[in-house]
């Protein structure tokens, strides 16, 4: 794992690879039971998983706090993120118990700390604030950025790790909640050494129009 890492152009500690190999352990392990994924290749999941999520601060490199990962799965972006930014505060959103309880059992291992996790799914009445929003799912722009408006504070971030076709949704998101959030970056790129074409796509909350007094 350290090599292929190395070879992607991430140098990470000794501890964050340590980290990372006890994730890894844990999650092919329970994988059959939680349903995560389908690749059980080492490599294939370094670079799928692992580099998709580190890569995301090269373009972001101060992520905001709270930050919410809306349906995580089994911890993905959250728990990549997370080793390697031990005291940046993440939420983890995930409604499937099993993969509730993996996640738990993955933060007590690890001994993660300032990593929440909710076991519900998020949705437009969770509404503890957070000043950014990531997410893998494959829903919509149009139905992540609802989720999100409640417990976005204003000027926040939503980062959508997308791939590389996703302008239909963007047009879609941009009529429908254009009053709402305002597109802040997109950034199209490629998993160093694959093929795989990759696009973060970042929208940001507007502030409420302010109303003038009579």
């Amino acid at each position: 794992m350290k090599s292929r890492l190395e070879n992607r152009g991430f140098k990470l500690t000794e501890e964050e690879l340590e980290k990372l190999a006890t994730f890894h352990r844990l999650l092919i392990e329970r994988n059959r039971s939680i349903n995560v994924t389908r690749i059980f290749n080492l490599d294939d999941i370094v670079d799928k998983h692992y580099v998709d999520c580190l890569i995301i601060q090269r373009f972001v490199p101060n992520l905001p706090e709270p930050l919410l990962d809306i349906g995580t799965g089994g911890g993905f972006p959250g728990i990549p993120l997370k080793i390697v930014n031990p005291d940046l505060h993440i939420i983890l959103g995930e409604g499937v118990r099993k993969r509730v309880d993996f996640l738990r059992d993955v933060r007590d291992e690890l001994k993660l700390e300032k990593l929440d996790i909710i076991g519900r799914n998020i949705d437009k009445d969770f509404e503890y604030p957070v000043s950014g929003v990531i997410t893998r799912a494959v829903e919509s722009v149009t139905d992540t950025l609802k989720r999100s408006k409640n417990c976005l504070v204003p000027g926040g971030h939503v980062y959508f790790m997308k791939g590389p076709n996703v302008d239909e949704e963007m047009e879609e998101a941009e009529k429908r909640l254009g009053s709402l959030y305002q597109l802040a970056d997109d950034f199209p790129y490629q998993l160093p050494g694959t093929p795989y074409r990759r696009r973060l796509v970042v929208y940001r909350k507007l502030a409420p129009p302010t109303q003038d007094k009579p």
